[in-house]
């Protein structure tokens, strides 16, 4: 609460109660600034980017920090819903529509991780989305927060990645020699741009290189076992098995780098982590928040 101004030496009651209420009303209602952000209605609607883009937001809940949550490729921001709900009992929950995804406008493509992150941060300040922020990202959009993290640290106090798509260098040198020549073909195509929203994952490594190094903050990379490999076995490995001891390799490299980073697998999961496994992605993004 803010400190409220002593009355004394009132003449009459009268008085003193005209006092009290403009005390009240000078400091705001006696409503602290965290108390007001919570009491704020959630953010929810198709809001217009300054740079001309409009993109859709749905923001549940209250509390702070405010959660951001980044879908995987190719997913509207509905399918998080498992995710965002619980969440949204404690904190204020954002997820949104991507450019031409969902709800949003449409952008120019291919598409990079920089334009991406640069869209949701001027959507959180158009839609007024009250920070600090934990973000927490599935599969590419795993790769998005950890960029915007490092690229907006004052911003945030904390970063989840699920199952996060690992940074073209040094995957593809690694990987490339165990596949067959048609396995490499479709990896690079993959990487260049040949994917469900057109992300340029070879120009989006590069900018999280480039990117400023990672901030003093809780950071959990979260990946599954082998079961992400569905449809493949030992006696007729595809490119996931081949290629899955790298993959936990340069994830749990990824986490080292961060001050505070943290490496985990969890079992019994496939790639859509938060469906399989709710409550490790929801005790793990309540951990990182309290924090």
């Amino acid at each position: 609460m803010y400190p409220q101004r002593m009355v004394r030496h009132a003449l009459t009651l009268g008085l003193v109660v005209t006092l009290v209420v403009l005390a009240l009303s000078a400091c705001g209602g006696g409503v602290s600034g965290g108390e007001r952000a919570e009491q704020k209605k959630a953010p929810e609607g198709t809001f217009e980017l300054p740079i001309g883009r409009s993109l859709y937001m749905e923001c549940r809940g209250s509390g702070s920090p405010t959660v951001v949550v980044e879908a995987g490729l190719g997913m509207p921001a509905d399918w998080m819903s498992e995710l965002q709900e619980p969440l949204a009992r404690q904190y204020m929950t954002c997820s949104y529509d991507r450019a031409n995804m969902g709800s949003s406008g449409k952008a120019p493509t291919p598409r990079t991780a920089a334009e991406i992150v640069g869209d949701l941060h001027q959507l959180l300040r158009t839609a007024d989305v009250a920070g600090p922020y934990v973000l927490v990202g599935h599969s590419a959009g795993g790769f998005f927060v950890q960029l915007y993290g490092r690229r907006y640290p004052d911003e945030v106090v904390g970063v989840v990645a699920l199952n996060a798509v690992p940074p073209a260098h040094p995957w593809l040198e690694r990987v490339l020699p165990r596949f067959d020549k048609q396995e490499r073909e479709e990896e690079l195509a993959f990487y260049r741009g040949e994917n469900d929203e057109q992300i340029d994952w070879l120009a989006s490594s590069k900018e999280l290189k480039k990117a400023p190094p990672p901030p003093s903050v809780p950071f959990e990379n979260i990946i599954s076992t082998e079961l992400q490999c569905e449809g493949e076995s030992e006696e007729d490995p595809g490119p996931c098995l081949k290629s899955y001891d790298i993959y936990e390799e340069i994830e749990r490299d990824v986490a080292q780098r961060w001050p505070k980073g943290s490496y985990r697998q969890v079992e019994g999961a496939y790639h859509e982590i938060y469906l399989e496994k709710p409550g490790v992605v929801v005790d793990t993004v309540e951990r990182v928040a309290s924090k």
